[in-house]
């Protein structure tokens, strides 16, 4: 009988190890609820080019890049295991503000859908206080992403 409880108990594990595992690499999503943040939203500051946030069992990299055009651009990089990265339209979710207060809206979100692992292209219009040298820093600010009210990413400039 402990034998068969055993083999019982071995094979239940073996299933659930299974099932998270091809959740993961297929696509499978979670939905929001009942996800709490991994660790606090918290301020990345500093003067290299990429930034990063890891919050609500998401992790987002950006990297500015040089604009063209009278434009700034940022590639942005969000993984996780266990949220629905498409339903995130950082378009309508992200702000850049510099350090006067000024906020700017973004042009495009250029990203194709990933499931779990998602990449694109962030483009702002380039702010007059940037161009002219008078902007110390700039902040990209990414509201609701997978339950942080807000996540802000620095760039010293």
């Amino acid at each position: 009988m402990n034998k068969l409880i055993k083999n019982l108990a071995l094979a239940f594990s073996l299933l659930i190890l299974l099932l998270v595992t091809a959740g993961c690499s297929s696509g499978f999503t979670a939905g929001n609820e009942g996800l709490t943040p991994t660790t606090p939203p918290v301020t990345s500051s500093g003067s290299g080019s990429v930034q990063s946030n890891t919050g609500g069992a998401v992790t987002i990299d950006v990297q500015r890049t040089e604009g063209e055009n009278g434009s700034l651009t940022f590639n942005v990089a969000m993984n996780t295991h266990s949220v629905d990265l498409d339903q995130y339209d950082l378009a309508q979710l992200t702000i850049l503000r510099d350090d006067r207060g000024n906020e700017y809206l973004p042009v495009s979100w250029d990203s194709a859908s990933g499931g779990h692992h998602r990449q694109g292209t962030l483009t702002f219009p380039l702010p007059a206080s940037v161009s002219g040298g008078e902007a110390k820093y700039l902040e990209m600010v990414i509201r609701d992403v997978a339950g942080i009210e807000e996540r802000v990413l620095r760039w010293e400039l």
